[in-house]
């Protein structure tokens, strides 16, 4: 207990109120020993300041950091929430006791039908007489935590010595109010904890879900103090909420009614995934009143979470009327945990039931596979086969069983240790499968970890594609061969051209010259191609970038723009460049990188509007020193973010684009692979003025 404060005890000079302190000090002394109830030291200590004050009436309002009303106590009996729940807020926020605590020092009020700080009780017998009032703090640490008021009928009733003791009551009562408040929370915590450890042992024990929700309604209603607390999980066929269970007033009519998920507070909850808390539901739209008119209550407050598991909404969980007459923050974070609990719940009894029907029908697929499936233990040896399995390796049952799955593979062939085989994800590898006496065959194995009774286990699904890599082996080489092929007559063609071209009089016709430059352009354009085709499948492969040297970026992107000149001026399309000062060189392969930036380009042109413009940026790259980084932006719609990783890869194009549908897909392909073999990273965004930007890294030479 803390000491009375000396200079407090000098200002209260007559003895009858001195001796007043003591008795306030030895009565706290005594509460504290007693276990500290708040609701044993507000009447008490209220009932001798209104004695020794010779006061009419009193009262005493503690709050919390948010300036709620937490409690709040009359000279002759708590307050009845439900009646003064808007008074007390109105207090406040417009009150006496509201700006004392607000400001942290005490008033007097010498007339009260002069200071509209006073507001008169609804249950006041004289609205209209005249009080003197008196109000001070209790101060904890600097922060206010509730005031005391005092009053008596007649005009400037108090004077400065009765201010002085009033402040003394309430500067001996502060620490001790807040000690009770602080031990009234954390018996209300371990409640809580009681109450949570016991809801987790019910789900552990039982899988029915409506014996789950009720008995954790039961507990939970205990510590809300609420009317009725209620669970309404959605039907999804009909997308209504139905009351499956409750707790309190009405609850016997309340299950069972069925109600528009997005109607009132809990479909607004519902549909926006988002708990709610509502004091005053007269003054709130979204309320709807089907089931105060099912059930014969009045529904005045409401609190309402929703049940949800991984992103999905099952229903909500709602409590109305607060005995005490206010939801609080704190109840709500407690019906959002109640709401996670059933969330759990619902998940187990659910899960296990789809569990019961997953191992049924996994039986009938596990032997009716078109594929050869083995299943073993998680030191891999094979502890069942479907009937696949058994005519694919060409062993007995009997024979299979004990194998370990290395033995039915290659050596070379690294198999994924059971510790990275997870259940939520599917590892897959190729390798060829070892049947007994056979030829290897090529397969695509997806290996995954399961449950098979009450043990996990690793489930290895083997598809035969020794086709598709035949296909493939025919694909390649004919691929390698045209394209081989392709080069020598082309390289002859374009040598054909630039010679008419220099034999051609300086006075020939110009659309003849025309002619011939589009026959260069397309060939050129043709070659291009081709290198590209034949750098995916060497990049592919593995093999290094060749002929690395020091270019110049200026020179680079002048380059670009002649070869691509002629299709922005048809177009009439602004290119332009931003290059950072004094930019060091690139080490690149320079016809390589050149092809990157074309087929960029060429990809922004075909993209774009008539009269747009498309730049090309270069600059030292922020995040990674020795790398410069370069983009090219256009004005045009841009690349959907369900594509952007997509369209790196090789025959892939957006869906409903008549432009990207004239091409193979391979042009991004080349531009990743090209750009990865320097060692640098390509990717798009938005273009800041709209359209596409493509990124990409590359290594500067010094």
């Amino acid at each position: 207990m803390e000491t009375m404060n000396p200079e407090l005890l000098s200002e209260v000079k007559d003895s009858e109120r001195l001796q007043t302190l003591y008795l306030v000090n030895d009565m706290l002394n005594q509460i504290a020993a007693d276990g500290l109830d708040i609701n044993t030291i507000l009447p008490r200590v209220l009932k001798v300041a209104v004695k020794q004050l010779d006061a009419r009436d009193g009262s005493i309002i503690v709050v919390d950091e948010q300036l709620e009303v937490e409690h709040a106590w009359l000279a002759n009996d708590q307050y009845s929430n439900k009646q003064f729940t808007l008074f007390l807020s109105d207090i406040i926020h417009n009150g006496l006791a509201g700006w004392v605590i607000r400001n942290r020092e005490p008033s007097v009020i010498h007339d009260t039908l002069n200071d509209s700080r006073w507001l008169p009780r609804p249950d006041d017998k004289y609205p209209v007489e005249s009080l003197s009032v008196m109000c001070t703090p209790f101060v904890v640490r600097n922060q206010a935590i509730g005031a005391i008021t005092v009053h008596k009928p007649g005009t400037s009733q108090f004077d400065d010595s009765d201010l002085s003791l009033l402040s003394a009551i309430s500067s001996l009562t502060a620490s001790t109010i807040q000690n009770a408040r602080l031990y009234e929370k954390s018996i209300r915590q371990l409640q809580i904890t009681n109450l949570l450890r016991e809801a987790s042992s019910v789900i552990n024990s039982s899988l029915d879900i409506n014996e789950i929700m009720q008995h954790l309604l039961t507990q939970m209603n205990e510590l809300l103090n609420a009317e009725a607390i209620s669970i309404a999980l959605v039907d999804k066929k009909t997308n209504e909420l139905v009351y499956r269970t409750a707790e309190g007033l009405g609850s016997d009519k309340i299950v069972g009614l069925r109600l528009p998920s997005n109607q009132g507070i809990s479909g607004w909850v519902m549909e926006h995934s988002e708990p709610l808390i509502v004091n005053d539901t007269s003054q709130d739209s979204r309320f709807g009143r089907l089931g105060d008119k099912r059930t014969g209550a009045v529904t005045r407050a409401m609190l309402c979470a929703p049940v949800q598991s991984k992103g999905e909404v099952w229903g909500t969980i709602q409590a109305i009327n607060p005995i005490n007459g206010r939801f609080t923050q704190e109840d709500l974070d407690l019906l959002i945990n109640l709401a996670n609990i059933a969330s759990s719940a619902i998940a187990n009894a659910q899960q296990f039931a789809r569990t019961q029907a997953a191992q049924a029908s996994y039986q009938s697929l596990f032997q009716g596979s078109v594929d050869p499936i083995l299943l073993t233990d998680l030191d891999g040896y094979i502890v069942e086969a479907n009937r696949r399995a058994i005519n694919f390796f060409g062993y007995t049952r009997d024979s299979l069983i004990g194998l370990h799955i290395s033995e039915l593979h290659p050596p070379d062939t690294t198999l994924p240790p059971a510790k990275q085989v997870r259940g939520d994800s599917v590892r897959v590898f190729t390798s060829q499968a070892l049947p007994k006496d056979r030829h290897p065959i090529h397969v695509e194995i997806y290996a995954k970890r399961t449950s098979f009774g009450d043990h996990d286990m690793i489930q290895w699904i083997h598809h035969d594609i020794s086709k598709q890599v035949e296909l493939e082996e025919m694909r390649r080489d004919l691929t390698a061969m045209l394209f081989h092929d392709l080069q020598s007559p082309l390289g002859n063609v374009i040598a054909s051209l630039e010679l008419i071209k220099f034999q051609m009089p300086a006075d020939s016709d110009e659309s003849l010259l025309s002619m011939l430059d589009i026959a260069k352009r397309s060939s050129h354009h043709l070659q291009s191609l081709i290198r590209s085709l034949l750098d995916i499948d060497r990049l592919e492969a593995g093999s290094p970038v060749r002929e690395l040297k020091q270019v110049p970026v200026q020179k680079l992107i002048e380059d670009v723009y002649e070869i691509e000149s002629p299709n922005l001026e048809r177009r009439e399309i602004v290119f332009t460049s931003n290059i950072e000062p004094d930019i060091p060189h690139l080490r690149i392969e320079e016809d390589m990188i050149q092809r990157v930036l074309v087929n960029l380009v060429d990809n922004a042109i075909k993209h774009s509007l008539d009269n747009k413009r498309i730049t090309i940026v270069a600059r030292r790259d922020d995040k990674k020193e020795n790398m410069l980084f370069l983009s090219v932006s256009d004005e045009g719609e841009g690349i959907p973010k369900g594509y952007r990783e997509t369209i790196f890869e090789k025959f892939q194009r957006i869906k409903d684009d008549e432009t990207s549908s004239k091409g193979l897909g391979l042009g991004l392909a080349f531009c990743r692979l090209a750009v990865e073999a320097h060692g640098g990273q390509i990717w798009v965004d938005d273009a800041p003025g709209g359209g596409a930007q493509f990124n990409l890294t590359l290594p500067t030479a010094v």
